[in-house]
């Protein structure tokens, strides 16, 4: 299992491997969408971390462009992809 986690990651370009720390690994895709990115959410990401992450002043538009978010409990899970508009 080790080395196959090693292959997938060395598959990876660096524009997609956004950010490395305390073991927990971010991912960026890169959409064919024009101004659209998708953001895989971690542990410990909220709307509002993910929000100021990537400068949008307001977090209630990530749920927005995200129509899976509950708008009533606003949760969303570790391993879940966001689009964000950039």
């Amino acid at each position: 299992m080790e080395n196959e986690l090693k292959n997938n990651l060395e598959e990876l370009s660096e524009n997609d491997l956004e950010e490395v720390s305390g073991g927990k690994i971010s991912f960026t895709k890169r959409p064919d969408r024009a101004g659209w990115i998708q953001h895989q959410v971690t542990a410990n990401d909220t709307l509002i971390r993910i929000a100021k992450r990537y400068g949008i002043p307001n977090w209630r538009s990530i749920r927005d462009w995200n129509p899976h978010i509950n708008h009533t409990t606003n949760m969303i899970r570790t391993g879940e992809w966001l689009w964000i508009k950039i």
